[in-house]
């Protein structure tokens, strides 16, 4: 046997095997080899040195075994894991239980004929400074593992966790969510036009008053506006600009991008698009040939091979003429991987259509995604006729624009946003005088920043240069495996928030480690990792400058325990019924419970929310007994006080009366969700939203608390009915 060729996957295994013929042999080590121990820290320090103890992973003696004798027969082992940090780990792992000396580093970036016969023509040897950047990234992520979390047992309960890079983004989505809470919206105005000119009709934004900016207006400034503006005065075209506009296409995809995208477009999960993409990469069967389907996913680069343009440019000419192509090389960031191309199909004549019957349906969606956004990358801007004007009347100034596309360019195969407005300004001129038909203003309300997605998370990671392409799904999936963080809704599109359990963590680590867990320092370590694997930096050095600050932070930490613990004990005005004593809130392995303050000498505990009941001034209809709120699977309603004697309940009852008639409004909870409903049969109110303290000036009712901000029921029916419908379509796409 000549070679023998390595890979981690059996996948990419049987892929390249079926490439290369029966002459080459090709195995798989199915991933890792070796790797630190579980049950213990596993980093010996000795004499301010840090060294890995790697053993070999249980389960994997035989694939080591059947490594070890394929290697004795072949004339020269080609290492040939993931061109990464992790792939080089693993083929330096394979090097030292082979004891065959003619051993060579191959890297295959795409898993086709050419992308192989480039790899085997080129061979190296393996990349030590990226497997000791590799080495740092490990010992510093088990030092701070393995040490952090106990604290989290004792103080909180088993099973919680802390990481060097996880615990940073648990902070952002903990200081969003104060943001969030701590914001005060504040009331404003828009104002638009409705003008007509040339027989045309046309809407313009107030923009300006006086030459200053006025796209928020106080309530005073309103009033002004509508006194001077009213319907039927002449104002004046002061500006009308008319030209082309060119919107250029995105770069092609590499990881980060890839995940947000699929994230936004399809709801898919980081994990599940990473899970995909390798899919597509290590090889799908097509009909006789079997055959990678797209370049390596791990990527942070927007780089494309030269010759890969000049075959795009060719295929975008033959099928949609020359004016449609475009070549463009796109810059790296600082610090990206140069040897790796961006995210792209391995040969452009393999379209979505040809290889959707070989695919499933995520994979399908994913390699159309990936085959549009890079054949859109190469392609000529899309162009747009805009016209720009703007109307003046006593220094209060409108604009209003329009686009209308001329031609299509790279939209023809990838457009993710619509940009056509749904009206063409007429041609107007400067001086030409327009008739104000209506005045529309319209009440709204400023809006806190907004949650966190994952999309946009992995997004804020990227940009402050926290983690690396193959990291960013498992720092977000790790966050909801330990229970740190929940969903807004059911989509992997929709918010994430951290739970309780996600800020008690984030509250006992972030005063306490302040210098470990900030997004500043997180990027100066993935800095200086760069730097190892560049040599510019020696890995023991970069484990002794964190070690030290660290260590000394742990002590400390480790010494106040006890008054942290009392830090967190929150009273809750009960008394326990055993002793007399304070009934405390504490955090045991299921979460909060409500346990007495005398133990141990009283053992006393009861579940968190079991007992205290709300009583209301409402009667039980059955009984005569007072009604209590209680909250059951289906959110709050009212229950009888002599329960289980009687089983008698309720729909909960808001404070509010109906703003149509001054019934009760119920809350209740349907297919869709909570909703809001007059307790009168013959009365029609009905609303996503609850009702909010704030009264109609108009008519004195209470006005629906919508999430835009409050409007009144009864002088805007209609929107009511567009809030309503709006609502639904946004929760029925939830669900497609």
């Amino acid at each position: 046997m000549k070679d023998l060729i390595i890979v981690e996957s059996p996948t990419k295994a049987r892929t390249i095997k079926k490439l290369l013929g029966p002459k080459t042999r090709v195995i798989s080590s199915k991933g890792h080899i070796k790797d630190l121990p579980k049950s213990r820290l596993g980093v010996k320090i000795e004499d301010g040195k840090f060294i890995p103890e790697y053993i070999k992973i249980r389960g994997k003696a035989k694939d080591i075994k059947l490594i070890q004798d394929a290697a004795k027969k072949a004339e020269r082992v080609l290492l040939a894991p993931d061109p990464d940090r992790e792939g080089e780990a693993i083929a330096q792992h394979l090097a030292e239980e082979i004891t065959n000396g003619k051993i060579a580093r191959v890297r295959f970036y795409e898993i086709t004929k050419r992308g192989i016969a480039e790899a085997l023509a080129n061979p190296g040897q393996i990349d030590h400074l990226l497997v000791d950047a590799h080495r740092t990234r490990r010992v510093l992520d088990r030092l701070v593992g393995y040490k952090v979390s106990p604290l989290l047992w004792k103080l909180v309960r088993g099973g919680l966790s802390a990481g060097r890079v996880q615990s940073v983004a648990l902070r952002i989505l903990c200081e969003r969510e104060a943001e969030i809470e701590g914001f005060k919206p504040e009331t404003y105005w828009v104002i638009k036009g409705l003008f007509e000119a040339r027989g045309e009709r046309f809407e313009a934004e107030l923009v300006k008053i006086k030459d200053k900016k006025a796209e928020r207006l106080d309530e005073g400034q309103m009033r002004k506006a509508k006194t001077i503006l009213r319907a039927g005065i002449d104002a004046q075209v002061t500006k009308f600009e008319r030209g082309p506009k060119s919107f250029p296409p995105s770069p092609p995809f590499k990881t980060s991008t890839l995940q947000q995208e699929a994230a936004s477009a399809m709801h898919f999960a980081p994990k599940r698009t990473m899970r995909l993409a390798q899919g597509l990469y290590e090889g799908v069967t097509l009909e006789e040939t079997t055959v990678g389907l797209i370049t390596y996913m791990r990527t942070d680069s927007l780089r494309i091979a030269p010759e890969f343009i000049a075959s795009t440019e060719h295929f975008i000419v033959q099928t949609m003429g020359e004016e449609y192509s475009k070549p463009r090389a796109y810059r790296d960031r600082k610090g990206a991987q140069a040897a790796h191309e961006a995210i792209r199909p391995t040969l452009l004549a393999r379209s979505p259509d040809f290889v959707a019957p070989h695919l499933d349906r995520d994979s399908k969606h994913l390699y159309g995604l990936i085959y549009r956004r890079y054949l859109a990358s190469q392609m000529a801007d899309s162009v747009y006729d805009q016209r720009t004007v703007e109307i003046e009347h006593e220094g209060y100034l409108f604009r209003a624009r329009s686009l209308k596309r001329i031609f299509e360019g790279y939209e023809k195969v990838y457009s993710r946003e619509k940009r056509e407005t749904d009206f063409v300004l007429p041609e107007l001129k400067d001086g030409e005088r327009v008739r104000l038909v209506k005045l529309t203003v319209e009440r709204k309300q400023t809006q806190p920043p907004p949650r966190y997605t994952e999309a946009s998370l992995i997004r804020k990671l990227e940009a402050n240069g926290i983690g690396r392409p193959s990291t960013y799904a498992a720092i977000v999936g790790t966050l909801a495996e330990r229970h740190y963080t929940t969903r807004e809704g059911r989509r992997r599109s929709d918010p994430l928030m951290p739970t309780e359990l996600g800020r008690v963590v984030n509250d006992i680590l972030v005063p306490r480690f302040a210098d470990l867990f900030n997004v500043k320092f997180t990027r100066r370590m993935e800095a200086e990792l760069d730097s190892i694997a560049e040599g510019k930096l020696d890995w023991q050095r970069a484990l002794s400058d964190f070690w030290k600050p660290f260590s000394a932070a742990l002590e400390k930490v480790e010494a106040e325990i006890p008054e942290i613990k009392q830090e967190m004990v929150k009273e809750t005005g009960e008394t326990c019924p055993k002793c007399g004593k304070p009934l405390v809130e504490k955090w045991g392995r299921f979460g909060k419970f409500l346990a007495c303050s005398g133990f141990p000498t009283c053992r006393y505990t009861r579940p968190l929310g079991e007992a205290e009941t709300e009583e209301t001034e409402k009667r039980c209809p059955e009984c005569g007994a007072a009604m209590v709120v209680k909250v059951g699977r289906f959110g709050r309603f009212l229950a009888c006080s002599r329960y289980p004697e009687c089983k008698t309940t309720m729909p909960y009852v808001l404070g509010h009366p109906c703003p149509l008639c001054g019934g009760e409004v119920l809350e209740l909870r349907g297919k869709r969700g909570k909703f809001y409903k007059c307790s009168n049969d013959d009365c029609s109110f009905v609303s996503p939203y609850p009702l909010s303290d704030e009264r109609c000036p108009a008519c004195d009712a209470h006005m629906v608390a919508a999430p835009a901000g409050a409007f009144c029921v009864r002088c805007n029916p209609e929107k009511m009915k567009a809030k309503t419908a709006k609502k639904r379509k946004s929760e029925d796409d939830s669900k497609a």
